[in-house]
């Protein structure tokens, strides 16, 4: 007759079992555990137990937060009521917590205390994984992504809308203000101001903030709970998005650099991205993939000034298609005489410099003669003065770009760019659900980026140890 296992509610245990039988050797909460130990105590403010206050309650260390708040990412648990209930409920956590159960409040104090310090967390998630040869800094891609802010995306108000609003409130904080004149003819006024007036007030304050950044001409629509976040399209449609920003390493995917901002585009991002990617890594990648939302004039003559290798389709400009005869790029400069040839073999004369949002442009001008005369006249240009070709400080520079991208090579090692980061945003917004922020303003949402990209980097490392654990096994056994 074949034995039946039940649970035995009523048995008492001759000895205690042990805390290590909780849980399976490879568990990724005990590769938390040894990451958390290797920090620097002094960079990360880890408290240690003899450093504790000695009145009131004892509190909890800071290795055993950080090891509850980083689980919990890497299980895609982000919410401090979830990450209580869990240290109460889930073994994994209750082993990694030491059977300490930390409130919402605790963790909560101590995500604010600290969020400053997870740009030092995720760097050293990217030097650890340098040390371990998993970052091979010969292809790196970079891109942006849109993920919807916190706050209400239907709910943003224009100019017309914030006035409107503030007028509203203005009305009701002086009916409040007229009644609590009123009762104060009776009686004493209370000390605090009552909770409805209060509120009103703060509301105010926060649709008139609003109401400055609509009327400074930043943008054109903006949320009164929430005023860092721009309209701008996203996977969810036009909502109130930030712009998170990623550089990510082609050898395992590990994330090299991480920013948000509040950019609807990305023409601005170029450098500061690699550059933090070569602060935290020490060393330039080879080549740099990267969207064609990021290529502008003055971004490639920057990063060549810098010594990085750029690839990024170039923008078509839809008034001057590049593969036609007479693009700006097919009109080749004379330096010797300062002049410009056209495809014609015409010289284009200096005519004057034009300055345009802090640059300056050399303006070269064709014989107007010259040009209603060439064959080309129609199709180069219609203007009866002669074809103009403006040369910014960035066109030689975007002529070299230019020139590169149309290669056979630079094609197909561009062609692995999408393979290499959009599978990271893949993985973050579809397998781990992360298609919206659970902290408002910006530096908390910079916070939050910063600590999902290390958790993302921490997945990359715990493969890592997996292999070294395995292997440690498998030379024991023979």
């Amino acid at each position: 007759m074949p034995r039946v296992l039940d649970a035995n509610f009523d048995e008492i245990l001759l000895l205690p079992p042990s805390v290590e039988d909780w849980i399976p050797a490879e568990s990724p909460a005990r590769f938390i555990r040894e990451f958390v130990a290797g920090l620097d105590a002094k960079e990360f403010e880890l408290r240690r137990a003899s450093e504790d206050v000695a009145e009131g309650r004892p509190s909890f260390s800071y290795a055993l937060l950080w090891r509850v708040w980083l689980y919990g990412y890497l299980c895609r648990i982000r919410s401090t009521r979830k990450l209580e209930a869990a240290c109460r409920e889930r073994v994994d956590f209750i082993w990694l917590s030491g059977n300490l159960q930390p409130d919402h409040n605790t963790l909560w104090r101590f995500w604010q205390e600290h969020r400053k310090v997870l740009r030092v967390l995720f760097k050293q998630t990217v030097k650890v994984a340098c040390e371990l040869n998993l970052v091979g800094l010969v292809l790196q891609a970079i891109d942006g992504t849109k993920i919807q802010a916190a706050c209400h995306g239907r709910r943003g108000w224009d100019e017309a809308g914030l006035k409107q609003a503030l007028a509203r409130l203005d009305a009701e904080i002086a009916g409040h203000e007229k009644a609590i004149a009123r009762e104060g003819e009776q009686e004493t006024t209370p000390a605090t101001l009552p909770p409805e007036l209060a509120n009103a007030q703060q509301l105010r304050a926060k649709v008139a903030a609003a109401l400055a950044i609509v009327q400074s001409g930043e943008t054109r629509h903006c949320h009164p709970q929430e005023t860092d976040p721009r309209r701008m399209k996203g996977d969810g449609g036009n909502r109130f998005n930030y712009n998170a920003q990623a550089a990510v390493d082609g050898q395992e995917r590990v994330i090299t650099a991480a920013e948000v901002v509040t950019a609807e585009n990305d023409l601005n991002e170029l450098n500061p991205m690699l550059e933090q990617a070569e602060d935290n890594t020490g060393a330039k990648a080879r080549e740099n993939l990267v969207d064609g939302g990021y290529c502008s004039g003055v971004q490639i003559m920057r990063a060549q000034a810098a010594g990085y290798e750029v690839l990024s389709p170039v923008p078509a400009d839809p008034k001057d298609a590049e593969d036609a005869p007479y693009h700006t790029s097919r009109f080749q400069y004379d330096a010797a005489t300062d002049t410009v040839i056209c495809p014609q073999g015409k010289p284009l004369q200096f005519r004057r410099e034009r300055q345009r949002n802090g640059a300056v442009a050399r303006e070269y001008r064709g014989t107007a003669a010259v040009c209603r005369a060439c064959p080309a006249f129609n199709i180069c240009t219609k203007d009866r003065h002669g074809r103009t070709i403006e040369r910014w400080p960035w066109t030689p520079a975007m002529a070299e770009h230019r020139a590169k991208m149309a290669t056979p090579e630079a094609a197909e090692t561009y062609s692995k760019r999408g393979q290499i980061i959009e599978t990271v945003f893949g993985w973050m917004k579809e397998a781990w659900g992360f298609r919206r922020w659970t902290w408002r303003g910006l530096e908390k949402v910079k916070a939050q980026w910063q600590l999902l990209c290390a958790t993302s980097n921490l997945r990359v490392l715990y493969r890592a140890w997996l292999t070294f654990l395995f292997a440690s096994k498998s030379t024991v056994t023979a």
